[in-house]
């Protein structure tokens, strides 16, 4: 069994929605293995070529970014491109934490 560093042997607690969308939508942000920039190799060409793009950026450039993909996390969009806008920000964030 691992135990996370943070919330130990029993995770936190899921409070949020039970209905299937609620439940997709928290197991592709919270638990789907990502895309890691250290290691592209399981990453979409689409997201390399976003990670490509904002490696070539400043840091402040990434933080603006991140914070405003963040800001449209709650917005009613389709699925495809709330999943596109996940992998984003989780790209960001692990540029960020470089």
């Amino acid at each position: 069994m691992n135990i996370h560093p943070e919330t130990g042997k029993d995770g936190e607690s899921y409070n949020q929605g039970r209905g299937y969308e609620q439940l997709k939508q928290f197991v592709e942000s919270e638990l789907e293995v990502k895309c890691l920039v250290a290691s592209p190799e399981g990453c979409s060409e689409k997201e390399v070529e976003f990670m490509d793009k904002m490696k070539a950026k400043g840091v402040e450039d990434i933080e603006k970014q991140h914070t405003r993909l963040q800001g449209m996390a709650g917005k009613s969009m389709t699925p495809d491109l709330k999943k596109w806008l996940f992998q984003r920000i989780n790209i960001l964030a692990q540029l960020k934490d470089q």
